[in-house]
């Protein structure tokens, strides 16, 4: 609780009597604070998973899918940089995304919203750290043995910390959970340690055998297997479960199915350990079919969706994404039973990886990251739009050509450069888009003129900081002073300490927040 310092007896009598307040009892106004620095953590996850999309992840891959049309053969990329490719795109995209959003919305969940953030930022600092380590081990850095496993300490020591927060940490009430959204989560980041695990494991084997920085085949598919099926996918049915259930209008999900996906999903990751494959492939289509059933995302809509702010037919997309999973799934299955056919397991991993997981996070994020980001607006809605339909034409090309170029050859090698750039379109659309949103400024939620004097002069500074250097130049001479404000005084007793000029302080204020109206009229 905030005191007083011996010095600041000179302070004004209104400023010393808040003080006091803060300190001899309990400050009952919201508390704006947590909710900014929560924001900025997630700001800074969602900016890295970013920079990993459209650097190391998309443009690597369309590098390598360039040397690969060109030479008409799959094996023309180098293994390294195609494995460092999609351990960017999967970590370092779609985990940074999963990480910074169940760090803001879990503890929340759970009813322990949390108040300080130094382990969040350390868990930022050394996700970033080693996925980008990891992205450089395999495209030729010098000392590439020791970049590898370290890359995959400082992940693991990551997904650590993160479990520190999310499940280990004291306080609250904590109840076992019921609802399968949560199970699912459950499961999901189980499966994510297990692949850390794995991958460290397999990064000692190779830093100390092999030539190159290259996983064996047999390994590589183990921990695809677990990162994708058992991490990425099923923690994108749980959270689709609480966001898509919302958003689209859906019926609430069969809570019952907890039980049985989670003993699926916990199946499949054992199976992919012991290299049972086509089981694994298997359950992954049974797994799939079943959670589609139960968060029931094909089922027609009880409420009107959420629309406002955003293009208006994301709906269709998130239920298109589903259909690539199941197309996914099923090239999984069928690459197992025809083998020959080569272009069929990579082209299952792309349905999966851009067709489902792409297109979900495309159509959610510009709904769900703004109005978590202090309640921005989305930057464009058009661009949200193009973004969905680069995408969703790149993949369809992609699926289809690599399917049969990779084992038949023929004209359909020269889609894939096509494919590459529709989808290089598509995520440079996302990123501006996102990246813009992020830069805004924060809209006022509330009418112009609507400023309150009994509202915390706290409430503003913390809320909006850049009304702290227009309220000091209206007459807060007290506020230049210090760097920590009392939460219970008003904004009327500040100006009355100062003695400003209250008519023409509220003027400015209104003037501030008339220039911050969001362009939407309402939410839903």
């Amino acid at each position: 609780m905030i005191g007083i310092a011996a010095d600041d007896n000179h302070l004004p009598e209104a400023w010393r009597l808040a003080y006091e307040r803060d300190r001899t009892s309990e400050v009952t106004s919201a508390d704006p604070s947590p909710e900014r620095r929560a924001a900025r953590a997630l700001a800074a996850f969602i900016l890295t998973g970013l920079a990993f999309l459209a650097l190391p992840g998309t443009f690597l891959g369309v590098w390598n899918l360039m040397v690969i049309s060109e030479h008409r053969a799959a094996t023309a990329a180098s293994t390294a940089w195609i494995q460092a490719h999609g351990h960017a795109q999967l970590f370092g995209w779609v985990g940074s995304f999963i990480l910074g959003i169940s760090l803001y919305v879990l503890p929340k969940f759970q009813g322990r919203a949390l108040k300080k953030f130094g382990m969040v930022w350390m868990i930022w600092g050394l996700w970033t750290t080693g996925v980008a380590w990891r992205w450089w081990a395999g495209i030729g850095a010098r000392e590439w043995r020791v970049a590898l496993v370290g890359s995959a300490v400082l992940e693991l020591a990551a997904y650590v910390a993160t479990q520190r927060i999310l499940v280990f940490r004291s306080g609250g009430a904590r109840k076992k959970p019921n609802d399968l959204g949560s199970w699912l989560g459950i499961c999901g980041f189980g499966a994510l340690g297990v692949a850390l695990i794995l991958n460290l494991g397999i990064c000692i084997e190779v830093s100390f055998r092999a030539s190159a920085p290259r996983f064996p085949p047999l390994w590589d598919r183990t921990f695809l297997l677990i990162a994708l099926w058992g991490f990425a996918v099923t923690v994108a049915w749980g959270y689709s479960t609480r966001f898509v259930t919302i958003f689209l209008g859906l019926k609430p999900p069969l809570h019952q199915a907890a039980r049985w996906l989670s003993i699926g999903v916990g199946t499949l990751v054992l199976s992919a350990l012991a290299r049972q494959f086509l089981l694994a492939d298997l359950l992954a289509l049974v797994l799939t079919v079943y959670a589609i059933w139960a968060i029931r995302i094909f089922h027609p809509s009880v409420r009107p969706p959420k629309l406002i702010g955003v293009y208006r037919l994301y709906p269709t997309f998130i239920r298109l994404a589903y259909v690539w999973l199941v197309i996914g799934a099923a090239l999984g299955v069928a690459a197992d039973f025809v083998p020959r056919v080569t272009g069929l397991g990579g082209a299952s991993r792309h349905a999966i990886t851009v067709g489902f997981i792409a297109t979900l996070i495309f159509a959610l994020a510009p709904r769900i990251l703004p109005s978590f980001l202090n309640g921005r607006e989305l930057y464009s809605t058009r661009i949200m739009a193009a973004s969905l339909w680069l995408l969703s034409a790149g993949c369809l090309l992609r699926v289809f050509s690599e399917a049969i170029a990779y084992s038949a050859g023929g004209r359909l090698w020269s889609l894939l450069p096509l494919s590459a750039f529709l989808e290089l379109a598509a995520v440079i659309a996302f990123v501006v888009n996102m990246a813009a949103t992020l830069t805004q400024s924060p809209p006022a939620w509330f009418s112009a003129g609507g400023v309150n004097p009994k509202q915390p002069l706290y409430w503003y500074i913390t809320s909006f900081p850049k009304t702290r250097p227009l309220l000091i130049e209206a007459g807060l001479k007290t506020l230049a002073t210090r760097s920590d404000v009392p939460r219970s005084l008003s904004l009327a007793e500040a100006v009355a300490a100062d003695g400003a000029d209250l008519d023409r302080l509220l003027a400015r204020l209104n003037e501030f927040f008339s220039r911050r109206q969001p362009r939407r009229a309402g939410r839903n």
